[in-house]
This record gives structure tokens, C-alpha cells and sequence, in this order.
């Protein structure tokens, strides 16, 4: 097996290209060592992207835009995803309580694990684009889907990801998050990202409820039928619960963890929390 570490990305591009799928390009490379160590007797090129300059945080033309091998603790500390309309970014990172994985993870990596992560689910609330190079140039993906099934991107062989892209979301928006684990080393078992704009009236005007981690497909998923409930009404306790309860349309995986019927439990409770949160945060008008 080979090691490189490219400084340009053109580089990077023609390594993974030469190799295809027998390449993996890496960052943290924390979900990897943890969960899928055989993957590195599978391939013959490892391609540590680190030095391509992909590591940043700023906000061009109303979009957020974060590189992809900027780390979880980059994400938490940045004033512009730790405050304001962004900082369910750094709330998400702060329910990861495994300081190591925050300093090493990114956010590209959380993007193409497509399986028990945190990151994603927020992502997918917020309605982010994935930007996706290779040597015949860049796309743009929404996160709704480049997620295909559990494990499993819509990155080609030759192609990697560059970028998150996460647009502003409109005035009098807050978003929520809550998770379930077993221990901070565990995997999550359930995560809910919750983002709620207020119209003039204190109306909902706009909602995405996403659950993940606990979901039949393994990759985050929107519930319809609860953001339904949501679309403009004026949010209390009791619709609040309504919503919790209508997230019964998104179907729970019933493994060697938890049962399905924990799981849809542990949704509803995620669900009440992240709104909470979400609706408190609209509140300030930011």
C-alpha cells in the first residue's frame, strides 16, 4: 500500500484517479480507525488531503462555506458557526464529548460516512450543498442527496469533497439539536436536527425536522408528516407534541443496540428538546 500526501490539489486529483477505487483519501480518518479498519487492507493508495488548503470557515455572498478538512473543534471555536444563525453548527459539534475526535474529525469525512454521525443531520436541516472535485472539474450536490444508503455517497471513484456550503437561513431562524448514546464513546443511536423560521405573525413559515442514526435507511431523513404539523402554526406545548408524535413516519432500525421501538421514543423526546431549542433561538429575531 502506498502513502501520499499531495500539497495541490490537482495532485490529489491524479492520484485518484490513477488508483480509482483501490485510493481512499483521508483526513482525521476517525471514523475509519474506529469502525472500519479492514477498509485500509482493501485499497492500495492512501491520500492524506490535509495539505490541500481545505481548511477554513467563511461567509461569501450569504453562504457559509467550510472546507473539508476543517476539523469539529475548528467548527466549535469559529465565531461564525459558534454564535448567530449558524451556531447550531457548534452545538452539534458540543454533543460530541470525545475531545480527541472533535480535534481530529472533519467535516468532510462526517459529510461521506453516511452512517452514525452527528453532522449530517444538521447539515441536511440546513439545507447545505456538497462541492465535489475531481480532474474534470466540480459539481454541486445537496445534502438530501448525496447520501444514497447506509454507508454508501454519490462520490465517483475519481472524486472527492471540497466543501460544505450551508446558505443563510432566512431572518427569525433557529435551529435545535439533540442525540441519544449509550456512552460519549458510543456511536449515536437516535440525533434530531430541528430548524424553525418565524414568520411577522410568530407563525412557522419554514421547517425541516430530520432525524438520524435511528432510521431503517441509516442515513438522515426528513419527517414529513411532522414538519406538516408544523407549517403555519403558531407553536405551543401541545403542537409541540403533536410534532413529536407525528415523526412516527420516519420507520426506526431494530438492531443488536436498541429496539426499534426505543428508538421511535427516543425520536419524539429529541424531537420535543430540538424544537424547543429551535423555537427559542427563532425567538431572537437573529
Amino acid at each position: 500500500m502506498e502513502y501520499y500526501s499531495p500539497t495541490e490539489l490537482s495532485e490529489a486529483y491524479a492520484l485518484l484517479s490513477k488508483y480509482g477505487d483501490a485510493a481512499v483519501p483521508i483526513a482525521g480518518s476517525t471514523f475509519f480507525m474506529g469502525h472500519r479498519e479492514e477498509l485500509f487492507n482493501e485499497v492500495d493508495a492512501v491520500i492524506n488531503i490535509k495539505k490541500l488548503g481545505l481548511s477554513y470557515i467563511k461567509l461569501e455572498d450569504n453562504i457559509l462555506k467550510i472546507g473539508a478538512t476543517t476539523t469539529l473543534s475548528e467548527i466549535f471555536e469559529s465565531g461564525l458557526t459558534s454564535q448567530g444563525v449558524y451556531k447550531i453548527l457548534s452545538e452539534t459539534v458540543n454533543e460530541l464529548n470525545i475531545y480527541e475526535v472533535r480535534n481530529m474529525a472533519t467535516i468532510g469525512g462526517e459529510v461521506c460516512i453516511a452512517g452514525e454521525v452527528d453532522m449530517p443531520t444538521t447539515l441536511l436541516a440546513y439545507d447545505t450543498n456538497i462541492v465535489i472535485g475531481s480532474n474534470d472539474g466540480t459539481r454541486v450536490v445537496s445534502m438530501a442527496d448525496f447520501h444514497i444508503g447506509y454507508l454508501n455517497n454519490a462520490l465517483e471513484v475519481n472524486e472527492m469533497v471540497i466543501e460544505v456550503q450551508i446558505p443563510r437561513p432566512p431572518a427569525n431562524t433557529g435551529g435545535g439539536f439533540r442525540k441519544f448514546e449509550r456512552t460519549a464513546a458510543d456511536l449515536p443511536i437516535v440525533n434530531v436536527a430541528v430548524r424553525v423560521s418565524l414568520g411577522s405573525d410568530g407563525a412557522c413559515e419554514d421547517v425541516r425536522v430530520v432525524v438520524g442514526a435511528a432510521t431503517l435507511s441509516g442515513i438522515p431523513q426528513r419527517s414529513a408528516a411532522a414538519e406538516a404539523v408544523l407549517l403555519n402554526q403558531k407553536i405551543d406545548e401541545a403542537l409541540i407534541k403533536q410534532v413529536a408524535e407525528a415523526s412516527s413516519d420516519v420507520e426506526c432500525i431494530d438492531d443488536f443496540r436498541t429496539p426499534a421501538v426505543v428508538r421511535s421514543l427516543w425520536v419524539k423526546c429529541s424531537i420535543e428538546d430540538a424544537l424547543k431549542k429551535a423555537l427559542a433561538e427563532a425567538g431572537k429575531g437573529e
